[in-house]
């Protein structure tokens, strides 16, 4: 039987016409009969049950199976097929009209073989008209789009538009057909493909909609034959399930009739011969994070057509300022897809924007009330979406649905790493996720010098609903979870200086990691693998700057790890430390962070792991630092270095020489610390530590030039310590590392500060305050904010500069720092560690401060100010500070001067003016030199 239910082969006779089955072709004697393709199928689905009443419903629903039509344009075609049968005329009727019901036909129908000869071909041509389908709304974002399309056509002759369902590549196509119709004299022909199933039938089906009767099997010759001398238009819409059939006939259309352009839509290419292909990206989104008003927000067609849907729905919908941000996400997690936001629009008038936002995770069931005039697979996301699916192979489905797990981008080693097993073998990897791209179910991008996949947003919520519905979502879920802890344990032989590119460059894989580690403390997971994950996966964490998120996950890692029994103990070293590290980013260096290293050394030394113990020795050192008790600090740094020594590593000895230039800068040892950074310089570029050891806060070479910076200054070489520390910067930039910026940062703002450049000092100090800001690194943000108090100059800065010392954050070392950029910051426990030789640094400038509030004290205090002037001096001479020296002489040299002492003064401080070699334009050896100056002038106007 045939697809209408009538035997083919078989002629059916009524009055003077005869309809030949297999041909679909309707005659009169022996001419064919001019009858739409619409009404030629509603004279078939009549003539099946002659005599009976074939309701109106059943009619649309065989005409039109994939469109909802109202019943005036079943009228119209019926009133046309009426017309062609002459039915009335003579008295003789064929289709009768039962009201409230349907149609039903009546003339008597005679069945019989067909066994006249026909002539070989009978053709009848109705000179084409434009049969391009109304718009009912208003395109928007499109008009380049369609503008491109229509410019690049002529030249072109064949276009394919490709993109995921609902993307609107009907709409593009039908807007450029209109755009250019009158390009065509002789017509455009639009022809919908998308209900057809057999491949054999589309030729006919190109010749009904071009108005050709044919009588042949195969009647693409015919059609070919009518198109050779025409000027015309051909749309082929919805070739995707048709492709091998739809790239054949748009071949043979262009190879036979050089007149005519094609535009195809699809879902993948037709890889046919001269084919252009166009990819319809989403429409224009805002940018994340911006800010903008309501008016702004129009400017971004997702919106726009977000809201010119909604007010189509509810004529009182207004988008307000306090929405934006809520309806930019919407069409952002809708893709930026036309069909999706549509959809969610018409929703307005059931949901607030906010609520529609909060049941967008149910975005297949949310988004179901298309327009009833649309295609049925236009009318529901779902629906969109299962047409996709259908048409794929096996091998495709069962990869497409194992892929919605990953919940970022991918690359092809994940990828592999997910789907290969019995089913999947891994030489079809690449090509899988090839011809995925192709079919729009995969967004393919360029990352470096990697491609990377994801699925879209709305495709990954239906291909996750698949996976629920097959027997392998949990083993799926657990083969993810492994794939994400292989990131990180591939990466634990890396070198530092690499492991922060591959952070950086491997960014977009927090989501994966937060989904996996989800499932593996889930009822259904595996903890063991969880932890592993935990402690593996720190680089992405530290990276992406999550770790207010990250210390909660570690905290439950941990817990999880004491309820294990023989818990493995290597694993808890790796979780406490990675835990003391997160502490340290985010609260500084109180007691729980000391408490959590001291922890990792005694896990460490109990597991008997040089590595873990070196680790611990770092931290401990750091928390040293931290809580600025220098000398023990030194006494750590000494025993890592012995371990690196010991080791050879030539990566642990190139931190051991960051450790040491910190320890002794900060014990004063200023010229030790110069030796240690110029060694660590000089080191090959790949001798970094590794990853497996240091983890990942700092790139060791930014570490030491920050403080390479602040030596030289203190050292007396001003140029050189800010060309150094600008180097640093931009070396900081040039890595997109989060905390080795911050570190950059905030050494070269101190330098900038102390030499007297407060609007350079303002523009580092913005750039610290966003940055940590932005990736919630409270331990920067709070140096950002010292730094900030050090440039206070008016009373109502100094003010709210005082606040920052009252900030449970400001160890000693922050107020050491504090008080060498503005001394009035100085408070009396910082003036108390430098009398007691705890302020190693800066001891010199601080017994300095304290000299100078003794002089501005009533009651004498010039002999106890002169001496500790005096001991400032030594001190700095004996560190080589030659800038704190300057500034101890510069102070003595005005109370001389003010005690009529002047010879002395002016000879103390020239000569150590006279040992600067540059820097001649900083604040100090400004200040100096008017000084000396003003002394010159009044000794020798004395004379």
């Amino acid at each position: 039987m045939s697809e209408n239910g009538m035997a083919p082969g078989k002629t059916l006779a009524f009055g003077a016409f005869r309809l030949l089955v297999t041909q679909r072709v309707l005659l009169v004697g022996d001419r064919p009969v001019r009858l739409g393709s619409r009404a030629l199928e509603i004279l078939f689905a009549l003539l099946e049950r002659p005599d009976e009443v074939v309701s109106k419903r059943q009619l649309m629903a065989r005409v039109w199976p994939d469109t909802i039509v109202e019943e005036g344009t079943l009228r119209v075609h019926i009133a046309s097929l009426r017309k062609a049968l002459g039915d009335g005329l003579g008295g003789i009727r064929y289709v009768e009209n039962v009201t409230g019901f349907g149609y039903r036909f009546i003339a008597p129908v005679t069945r019989s073989e067909e066994i006249r000869p026909l002539p070989v071909t009978a053709t009848l041509a109705i000179e084409p008209q434009h049969n391009i389908p109304t718009q009912l709304t208003r395109m928007i974002g499109r008009a380049s789009v369609v503008a491109s399309l229509a410019s690049r056509l002529p030249q072109r002759r064949f276009v394919t538009l490709v993109g995921p369902g609902g993307i609107g590549k009907t709409t593009v196509a039908l807007a450029a057909a209109n755009d250019l119709h009158e390009s065509y004299p002789h017509g455009v022909c639009v022809i919908d493909l998308s209900s057809i199933t057999d491949p054999s039938l589309i030729s006919g089906t190109l010749a009904a909609g071009l108005g050709l009767a044919t009588i042949s099997q195969e009647p693409l010759p015919q059609v070919i034959e009518f198109l050779k001398p025409k000027q015309m238009l051909v749309v082929l819409d919805s070739c995707e399930h048709l492709i091998e059939a739809a790239a054949l006939l748009a071949e043979k259309i262009l190879g036979g009739a050089p007149n005519v352009h094609v535009i195809a839509t699809s879902r993948e290419p037709l890889r046919a011969l001269n084919e252009w292909v166009l990819r319809l990206a989403p429409l224009e989104l805002p940018p994340l994070g911006a800010v903008l008003t309501a008016s702004e927000v129009l400017g971004f067609s997702a919106v726009e057509l977000f809201v010119e849907r909604a007010r189509a729905s509810l004529d009182t919908f207004e988008l307000n300022d306090a929405d934006v941000p809520v309806l930019a996400d919407i069409c952002r997690r809708l893709d930026g897809l036309p069909l999706a936001i549509e959809l969610a629009a018409a929703r307005v008038d059931l949901f607030s924007i906010r609520a529609l936002s909060a049941r967008l995770d149910d975005r297949l069931g949310l988004l179901t009330r298309g327009r009833r005039t649309a295609e049925r697979r236009h009318q529901t996301l779902r629906a969109t979406l299962d047409w996709s699916y259908e048409i794929l192979s096996g091998v495709e489905k069962i990869a497409l649905r194992r892929l919605a797990v990953f919940a970022g981008a991918f690359d092809m080693k994940s990828a592999g790493g997910l789907l290969v097993d019995d089913e999947i073998n891994e030489p079809e990897v690449p090509d899988i996720l090839m011809d995925l791209a192709a079919k729009s179910l995969l967004a393919a991008q360029l990352a470096g010098e990697q491609v990377l996949y994801r699925l879209l947003d709305t495709s990954r919520a239906y291909a996750l609903e698949k996976l629920a519905d097959s027997q392998e979502s949990a083993a799926i879920k657990r083969r993810h979870a492994h794939v994400c802890y292989s990131w990180g344990s591939d990466e634990l032989d890396r070198e530092a200086q690499t492991l922060l590119a591959w952070a950086a460059e491997t960014s977009h894989r927090i989501e994966d990691v937060r989904a996996a580690l989800d499932w593996c403390f889930s009822p259904e997971g595996d903890p063991v693998l969880g932890m592993n994950l935990t402690a593996a996966s720190a680089p992405v964490w530290f990276q992406n700057s999550f770790l207010d998120e990250y210390r909660a996950r570690l905290e439950r890692a941990l817990q999880s790890l004491r309820d294990t029994p023989n818990a493995d103990a290597a694993l808890e070293v790796h979780l406490n430390g990675a835990l003391g590290d997160v502490l340290l980013a985010t609260v500084g260096f109180l007691p729980s962070v000391t408490a959590a290293f001291n922890k990792t050394l005694e896990l460490a030394q109990r597991l008997g792991s040089v590595v873990h113990q070196r680790r611990a020795l770092w931290r401990l050192w750091a928390s040293c630092i931290g809580t600025s008790d220098y000398r023990s600090a030194l006494g750590f740094a000494d025993s890592f270095c012995q371990s690196a020594r010991s080791s050879g590593d030539s990566g642990a000895l190139l931190a051991g020489d960051r450790v040491m230039v910190i320890s002794h800068h900060l014990l004063g040892n200023h010229a030790t610390a110069r030796d240690h950074a110029e060694r660590a310089l000089q080191r090959p570029v790949k001798a970094v530590a590794r990853a497996s050891e240091y983890h990942f806060h700092f790139d060791h070479r930014i570490a030491v030039r920050a403080f390479l910076g602040s030596v030289l200054w203190i050292q007396g070489f001003p140029d050189q310590a800010i060309r150094i520390s600008r180097e640093n910067l931009e070396c900081a930039q040039s890595m997109d590392h989060l905390w080795s910026l911050c570190y950059a940062l905030t050494h070269m703002g101190g330098v900038v500060i102390w030499m007297g450049d407060v609007p350079e000092a303002k523009r580092l100090i913005a750039m610290l305050l966003g940055h940590s800001r932005r990736h919630s690194l409270g331990y920067w943000q709070f140096w950002g904010r010292c730094l900030e108090a050090g440039v206070a100059r008016n009373a109502g800065e100094l003010k709210a500069a005082r606040e920052v010392l009252n900030n449970p954050l400001c160890s000693p070392t922050h107020q050491e720092s504090l008080a060498t950029f503005q001394e009035a910051l100085a408070t009396p426990e910082c003036i108390v560690r430098a009398q007691t030789g705890l302020a190693g640094w800066c001891e010199a400038e601080l017994l300095r401060i304290k000299s100078e509030t003794l002089l501005r004290e009533n009651g004498g205090h010039e002999s106890a100010a002169e001496e500790l002037l005096q001991q400032s001096l030594d001190t700095a001479r004996k560190q080589g500070a030659l800038s704190w020296e300057l500034r101890t002489a510069t102070s003595l040299a005005r109370l001389w001067h003010d005690q009529r002492r002047t010879r002395a003064a002016h000879d103390l401080l020239a000569s150590v003016r006279t040992q600067f070699t540059e820097g001649f334009g900083t604040r100090d050896l400004v200040n100096a030199t008017m000084l000396l100056e003003d002394m010159t002038t009044k000794e020798s106007g004395t004379r």
